[in-house]
């Protein structure tokens, strides 16, 4: 049994902040990771990293397709898929190799590869490469082991050739029929970067509208862009079974009770995540976790066990890389420097990386009426954005919730070039309670997207 002072499990963007500040002061402290292809995370190795890089390059070439609305011809465009994609392996590579290197230097702290459970309430057995297992004890233990693609149960899918979010970012050809079951914001921007690189893409959903979580005429909006790129939806579809015969595969469901087909070449499930803690062995701990297996923690990030902490995705609640680390900065703050850090309140932002974005910031229309508040809701067009008019891109719907008895900002969503940098700007003014009202008259560059918080709050009666 080795003693420490902290037991981090899990390198993500909690874990591995958290692994140098906590070392850094003196802590004697052990990171563990499942292997060194996971350093730095999901984020970094499967996730945003080289999502991120496929879209953009995506977005290159739906630019190049669609520059005739610039008066600009460009008779042919082609692809080297292969060189797009060692691109993208570089930079997740060289991420990698950076996290390694911080955590190699740091002093105080011990890097370990494994699989890492409860042996005991502040005791974890690691499961080494190398077939060895080692054992450690802390009064502190931080779990930052993340989730994973969920699966769906579909009659038919054990004989058929699919992919998660993981798998499809690998692939070293582009599909020719895509078939996409989920239409959330993976299940979007997947499905829009695989359009724009030349595939056909369904959608399929047996949701009512894309995109559940936001307001129905955010969603309505961006799957009308959508749908003017190309891409196909079928929601309200019970999915039934699918077959793959030879390199076709076919999906059945119902829709408005009548029975349909789809056939395509490659198959994407996005329903989502489930948490890594079902590996952990929690019983063992005594620690608690909810009916879906995400560990419950406090408004502290502690869970019911005196010292151990549940930072990121494994804890529930939003899933995004920035609240992973603000847990880490809640509980670093609070542990060494005594302050009362807390999760109540935040003020979330995230970002769909379809194109345009929807850039979300606080409440929705659908939430701030389900609390009841006593809210206006603002909206323009975004063919009255100056900045996207001399950009050709008109696309989309800025949109503000605001209280009316403060006057506050309850809330933004911004479907636009930039939307997830707008939604920040909001953010901030939230952040600050600066008055709806003031942001009518606020002094922006001209000309930029910003300045149109101008247009947007001027539609306050």
């Amino acid at each position: 049994m080795i003693q420490k002072d902290a037991i981090i499990i899990g390198s993500g963007q909690a874990g591995n902040p958290l692994a140098i500040k906590l070392s850094a002061a003196g802590w004697k402290t052990v990171l563990i990771e499942k292997s060194e292809k996971m350093l730095g995370g999901v984020c970094v190795n499967v996730g945003c990293t080289p999502s991120k890089i496929l879209i953009a390059s995506a977005k290159v070439m739906h630019t190049i397709k669609t520059s005739e609305k610039h008066g600009i011809a460009v008779p042919e465009v082609s692809i080297d898929f292969d060189a797009t994609q060692k691109r993208k392996e570089k930079i997740v590579e060289d991420s990698r190799k950076g996290v390694k290197k911080n955590l190699e230097e740091a002093e105080n702290l011990d890097l370990i590869f494994g699989t890492a459970s409860f042996s005991g309430e502040k005791t974890i057995s690691v499961q080494q490469e190398n077939g060895e297992t080692v054992e450690f004890t802390a009064p502190h233990i931080f779990i930052n082991a993340g989730c994973r693609p969920a699966t769906l149960e579909i009659d038919g899918l054990n004989n058929v050739k699919w992919y998660d979010s993981t798998g499809i970012l690998e692939l070293r050809k582009i599909p020719e029929k895509l078939i996409v079951i989920g239409s959330g914001y993976i299940g979007l921007e997947l499905g829009q970067m695989y359009s724009r690189f030349g595939s056909e893409v369904i959608i399929v959903d047996k949701a009512s509208q894309i995109m559940s979580n936001e307001d129905e005429d955010i969603a309505t909006s961006l799957q009308k862009i959508l749908e003017e790129e190309g891409l196909k939806f079928h929601l309200n579809a019970e999915i039934e079974k699918v077959e793959q015969h030879g390199q076709e595969i076919t999906l059945s469901f119902l829709k408005n009770h009548k029975e349909e087909k789809i056939k395509g070449t490659h198959l994407l499930i996005v329903p989502g995540r489930k948490s890594n803690a079902d590996s952990l062995k929690l019983e063992n701990a005594g620690i608690k976790a909810d009916e879906k297996g995400f560990i419950k923690v406090n408004s502290k990030l502690e869970t019911n066990i005196d010292g151990v902490y549940a930072l990121g995705d494994i804890k529930g609640g939003p899933q995004f890389t920035h609240i992973a680390y603000n847990d880490y900065v809640i509980v670093s703050d609070n542990i060494l420097d005594e302050k009362t850090g807390s999760t109540e309140g935040r003020i979330i932002p995230y970002t769909v990386f379809t194109d345009p974005q929807v850039g979300r910031v606080g409440l929705s229309e659908k939430e701030a009426t389900e609390k009841k508040l006593n809210f206006s809701v603002i909206k323009i067009e975004g063919k009255r954005i100056t900045r996207g008019l001399e950009s050709a891109e008109t696309q989309g719907i800025w949109k503000a919730i605001v209280d009316q008895d403060s006057g506050n900002i309850l809330g933004a969503a911004i479907i636009g070039t930039e939307g997830g940098e707008m939604a920040s700007v909001i953010q901030m003014a939230m952040t600050g309670n600066i008055p709806a009202k003031d942001l009518q008259t606020f002094i922006f560059s001209h000309p930029t997207y910003s300045e149109s918080l101008n247009t947007l709050f001027d539609e306050l009666e």
